[in-house]
């Protein structure tokens, strides 16, 4: 696969947990192990200030990626 250190939760590969500095993170929506980066959503839930899209939060660090 031409992109392995992407990660997404709908790219196929299955159920992982997402780690940045050996920290889970919950309801990661989209990961780069290469730049070190996590893009996740915070609970609850809630919708960006005057957007019609889910808020979300970016974590930099040493990114792991493990199968469940």
């Amino acid at each position: 696969m031409m992109n392995d250190h992407i990660h997404k939760p709908d790219d196929g590969r299955g159920a992982r947990d997402v780690f940045v500095n050996g920290n889970f993170v919950e309801c990661a929506v989209y990961a780069d192990t290469r730049l070190g980066f996590v893009i996740y959503t915070p609970r609850p839930f809630r919708r960006a200030k005057n957007k019609d899209y889910v808020y979300t939060r970016k974590l930099k660090g040493r990114v792991e990626v493990v199968d469940k």
